[in-house]
C-alpha cells in the first residue's frame, strides 16, 4: 500500500487534474437526473430530453424554504411557526414542527441562503447547490495537496450523495460541512482561527462535539472563546426563542427506538474513549483531530435513528491520511456490487472505522496500552490534559 500510495502521488501534475476533471463530469452526469423539473425542465434541453426527472423539489429543500419564509416574515416566530401558513405541496410534505427543526445559526444561514437567491433571480435551491459545490471544490483542492487519488476514489460513486445534495439538498449538513472544511484548510495552514470555526460547526449541528476534547491543547482565549461561542450558540437561544427546546425532543422522537439508543450509546461512547486515547497518544494534528472530531456524534445519531448518511455525509470530509475517506467509498460500495441493502453501509463503515483505531493503537504499542488501561485514573488525567 505504500508503494502504491508514492506511485499515485508522483504521478504528473496534469494526471492528476485530468483525473480531478473527469471525476467532477462524472459527477455532474450522476447529478442530472436529480434535478427536478420545477426548477429545470429538461424537455427543451434537446441532449437531456430523454432524462426522467422529479416533478418537484425535494423534502428538505420544501422544509428549509419554508422555515426561510417564517424567519424573513417574523424572526421572533422561528421555532413556533403561528404567523406563516405552509403552502398545500409544504404542509403535505411536513408538519410545521417538523420543517428545518435545526438550531439557530442553521436557520439564519439558510435564510440568508433564501434571501440572495431571490433577490440574484437563482432561488433557494441554486444556492444550496452553490454551497455544495463549494464544499466539493475545496475539498478536491484539498486532495490535490494531500493524496490526489482520494478524490476519484470517493466521488466517482457518487450516486447516493448526488441523490442527496441535489434531489433532497441536505442543506444542513451541506452548510456545517463548508464551515469545516474552511476549519480543516485554516489547519493546514497552522491558524487557530480553526478551533472558532468548529465552534460554530457545533452550534450548527453536533455532529463535531467530539472536538470540544481539544480545548486542553488551545491556547486559554482561544478555549474560552470557542466554548462562549458553544454556549451562546446551543444553550442561549432557550432563553430567548419560544418553544426552542423542541428541536431537540423533535429529533429524540423522529427515528429509532430504545435498542437504538442503547447501541449507539455504547458504540458511540466505546468509539469516543478509542478516539481520545489514540489521539492523545500519537500526538494528533489538527487536520486529524477536525475530520475524526465528526465521528462519533455522527455513529451515534445513525445507529440511534437507523440512517448511515448520518455518518456516511461525514467520512466525506477530507483525510489528508486517506483512512476515512476509503472506508466511505468501500462502504458505498458494497450494496453496488453485492445484493445487500443500503442500510449495510452502516455496519461496515463502523466495523471499518473501529478497525482504523485498532491499528492506530497497534502502532502506540500493546505495552503502552495494557499499562495505560490498568491505570485508568492516570491516563483519564493524560487525555483530559491535567
Amino acid at each position: 500500500m505504500s508503494r502504491l500510495d508514492a506511485y499515485l502521488r508522483a504521478r504528473p501534475r496534469f494526471i492528476q487534474l485530468l483525473c480531478v476533471a473527469l471525476t467532477l463530469a462524472a459527477m455532474v452526469w450522476q447529478c442530472l437526473p436529480n434535478v427536478p423539473r420545477e426548477y429545470v425542465d429538461y424537455a427543451h434541453v434537446p441532449l437531456l430530453r430523454n432524462i426522467t426527472q422529479p416533478a418537484t423539489f425535494g423534502t428538505d429543500t420544501i422544509a428549509d424554504m419554508y422555515e426561510a419564509k417564517v424567519i424573513l416574515n417574523d424572526p421572533l416566530d422561528m421555532y413556533t411557526k403561528r404567523k406563516l401558513e405552509q403552502t398545500p405541496l409544504e404542509a403535505e410534505t411536513w408538519s410545521k414542527s417538523a420543517s428545518a427543526p435545526y438550531p439557530p445559526i442553521v436557520l439564519l444561514a439558510e435564510s440568508a441562503l433564501y434571501t440572495i437567491g431571490q433577490r440574484i433571480g437563482v432561488g433557494f435551491y441554486a444556492m444550496v447547490l452553490l454551497v455544495a459545490a463549494l464544499f466539493i471544490g475545496l475539498s478536491a483542492y484539498y486532495f490535490l495537496q494531500t493524496r490526489w487519488y482520494l478524490f476519484p476514489l470517493l466521488y466517482l460513486n457518487f450516486a447516493y450523495f448526488g441523490q442527496r445534495f441535489v434531489a433532497v439538498q441536505d442543506g444542513s449538513y451541506l452548510i456545517m460541512l463548508l464551515v469545516i472544511m474552511a476549519a480543516l484548510l485554516l489547519a493546514r495552514a497552522g491558524r487557530p482561527l480553526c478551533h472558532l470555526l468548529m465552534a460554530i460547526a457545533i452550534d450548527m449541528k453536533l455532529s463535531p462535539l467530539f472536538y470540544v476534547t481539544t480545548v486542553p491543547h488551545m491556547r486559554r482565549r482561544t478555549a474560552v472563546t470557542f466554548l462562549l461561542i458553544i454556549v451562546v450558540g446551543l444553550a442561549l437561544p432557550s432563553l430567548i426563542r419560544e418553544n426552542y427546546r423542541y428541536i431537540f425532543l423533535f429529533h429524540d422522537e423522529l427515528k429509532g427506538g430504545p435498542s437504538g439508543l442503547i447501541s449507539g450509546l455504547v458504540i458511540g461512547a466505546a468509539f469516543s474513549l478509542m478516539l481520545w486515547y489514540v489521539e492523545t497518544r500519537t500526538s494528533a494534528d489538527l487536520e486529524d483531530r477536525i475530520g475524526w472530531a465528526l465521528i462519533p456524534f455522527g455513529m451515534f445519531l445513525a445507529m440511534k435513528m437507523n440512517v448511515p448518511r448520518h455518518l456516511l455525509i461525514l467520512l466525506l470530509v477530507p483525510d489528508k491520511r486517506g483512512v476515512r475517506n476509503i472506508i466511505a467509498a468501500f462502504a458505498l460500495l458494497v450494496p453496488l456490487i453485492l445484493p445487500v441493502r443500503f442500510g449495510a453501509t452502516l455496519p461496515i463503515a463502523t466495523v471499518l472505522l473501529f478497525g482504523a483505531l485498532w491499528w492506530r493503537m497497534r502502532a502506540i504499542g500493546w505495552t503502552t496500552v495494557r499499562n495505560d488501561v490498568r491505570r485508568p485514573m492516570q491516563t483519564l488525567r493524560l487525555m483530559c490534559g491535567i
